[in-house]
C-alpha cells in the first residue's frame, strides 16, 4: 500500500513539472521563429572602378579617416564607420551589426601585402584584418558593393541589345552610304548605275 502511494505521488510530481515546463518551451520556440536570421559571407571580387573609388575614400586627405605617419596609416577612429555611396564600413565585424534591413554581413579580408590596406594600423600598432559591410538578403557580397544575382544575365542581355542595335545602325548606314554613291553616279551619267549596259 505504501508503493503504491509513492508512485502515485511520483506520476503526479511528474506530471506537474511537465505541465510546468511546457509553456517555457513554447515560448522559446515562439521566440526563435521571429528572430532574424543574419548570415556572414566573404565578399567576391567585384568591380575595378567601385574598388578604386572606395580606396581613394578612404585614403583621402579629406575624408579624415586615417592620419599618415611614419610610413603608416592610422585609423583615428575605429568605431567610426567609413561612409561611401551611402553605404556604412567597417574595420571589424565586431564593429558591425546587422539588421533586419541589412541581414547579410560582408566581409572582405584585407591582404597584408596590399600597398595600400596592408599598411593600415592601429593606434595600438595592431592591424585590421577585414573591412565589413551589410548587404540585403537577396544580395551577394562583391569587392565593396551587393551585387545581385541576375547582374549577369542583366549584364548579358543589355551586350545582346546594344549589338542588335549597332547592327540595325550599321545597315542603315551601309544602305545610306550606297545610296548616296547611287545618286552621284546618277547626277554625272544621267542613269542609274544598274542600267548601265555592260561592255563586251
Amino acid at each position: 500500500m505504501v508503493f503504491y502511494r509513492i508512485c502515485l505521488v511520483s506520476l503526479l510530481f511528474l506530471e506537474v513539472s511537465g505541465k510546468r515546463a511546457g509553456p517555457s518551451h513554447r515560448r522559446g520556440h515562439s521566440h526563435s521563429r521571429t528572430s532574424p536570421r543574419f548570415t556572414r559571407k566573404f565578399s567576391k571580387v567585384g568591380s575595378i572602378e567601385r574598388t578604386s573609388l572606395f580606396r581613394s575614400t578612404v585614403f583621402g586627405a579629406a575624408a579624415g579617416y586615417l592620419t599618415f605617419r611614419a610610413g603608416r596609416h592610422i585609423i583615428n577612429n575605429p568605431s567610426e564607420p567609413i561612409i561611401f555611396d551611402s553605404r556604412q564600413y567597417y574595420w571589424s565585424s565586431d564593429l558591425h551589426t546587422p539588421n533586419e534591413e541589412l541581414p547579410v554581413q560582408c566581409i572582405n579580408k584585407i591582404d597584408p601585402l596590399d600597398p595600400q590596406f596592408g599598411r593600415v594600423y592601429y593606434a595600438n600598432d595592431s592591424r585590421p584584418t577585414e573591412i565589413v559591410y551589410g548587404c540585403a538578403e537577396k544580395d551577394y557580397c562583391c569587392g565593396y558593393d551587393c551585387c545581385q544575382e541576375s547582374t549577369f544575365f542583366t549584364s548579358l542581355f543589355r551586350l545582346l541589345v546594344m549589338i542588335l542595335v549597332f547592327s540595325v545602325i550599321g545597315v542603315f548606314c551601309i544602305e545610306a552610304f550606297r545610296w548616296g554613291l547611287s545618286c552621284m553616279y546618277m547626277c554625272k551619267y544621267g542613269h542609274p548605275r544598274d542600267l548601265e549596259p555592260l561592255s563586251i
